[in-house]
């Protein structure tokens, strides 16, 4: 694979049940988020726009950003319905393509099983007063979900950025930089790793026996056993697998995050390759890890 279809993690979404509690959460996390904007969508391609009965927030981050969202409306169709049933946590790893139709072309091409591409739109605040609404549009192209039931696997392609990247969205109290890794645990590693590369078109890359990296340019996809994810995260619980199981966030400075959180009374955990991580309590049912960035 000689020419990847990924760029890079375009952002990981985190289900959570009550909106209202996620948004307070990661606002205490140290993530600045976005006003709340309700989502529009077509059901399945080619079909009519309409109200769906969900929201979000936003963090948006030099390189990716995070999505906390959660339901508004229950009696509305809803994607988040069934992430919901399964368990509340991250759920959504979305990947930037330089093109989403050609990346469709290209797999379909391969005859590997990718959904036709959808139109998405939501209103969203603009300006750092937030009083005048913009549209956000993107085309989404979902990996077919009855065969990668490891998440809800996407390709993003955003038609309106300058309206989801505003410049005062993107400084942190907590220092946040980048969304540089998600991580996905399975039984079976090797073998989600190898499905999953050729849909990003990279090689995957072994690291030790048991965990697996899919690497973009500037974040990867890390695959691991139970086994392995219990040193990542010791003793926390598992959603049903395969699934994700957490995220890790690059900061300016590992020391300025650690003090920032301590002062918040989140007592951040020391973790491997120098990285501090949350307990998934503080989150939302998902483990976040950070990085220095820029250490």
């Amino acid at each position: 694979m000689t020419q990847p279809l990924a760029l890079d993690l375009d952002h990981v979404g985190v289900a959570v049940r009550d909106l209202d509690v996620g948004e307070r959460a990661f606002r205490k996390l140290g993530f600045t988020l976005t006003r709340r904007s309700f989502h529009r969508g077509s059901r399945a391609p080619g079909a009519p726009i309409e109200e769906w009965g969900s929201g979000n927030h936003c963090a948006m981050l030099e390189q990716g950003y995070l999505e906390i969202i959660g339901l508004t409306d229950p009696a509305k169709f809803s994607s988040v319905k069934p992430m919901l049933d399964m368990y509340e946590g991250t759920h959504i790893v979305a990947f930037k393509p330089k093109s989403v139709r050609h990346v469709h072309d290209v797999l379909a091409a391969r005859h590997l099983p990718v959904d036709d591409i959808r139109e998405l739109e939501r209103m969203a605040a603009y300006g750092p007063d937030g009083q005048e609404q913009r549209r956000v549009a993107f085309h989404n192209m979902y990996w077919t979900r009855s065969h990668f039931t490891e998440a809800r696997l996407q390709y993003t392609e955003h038609l309106t950025p300058d309206t989801m990247w505003q410049p005062h969205l993107l400084e942190h109290p907590n220092g946040a930089v980048s969304v540089s890794r998600v991580f996905l645990c399975a039984p079976e590693a090797s073998h989600v790793a190898r499905k999953l590369a050729p849909m990003l078109g990279v090689n995957p890359r072994p690291v030790s026996d048991g965990e697996y990296d899919l690497r973009l340019s500037s974040s990867e996809v890390k695959i691991v056993t139970p086994a392995v994810w219990n040193k990542w995260s010791p003793g926390t619980a598992l959603p049903p697998l395969p699934a994700p199981v957490g995220l890790a966030v690059g900061v300016r400075s590992l020391a300025e995050t650690r003090s920032y959180l301590a002062q918040r009374g989140i007592a951040p955990l020391d973790g491997l390759e120098s990285g501090i991580w949350i307990d998934p309590k503080d989150a939302c049912n998902t483990v976040i890890y950070f990085f220095g960035a820029r250490d």
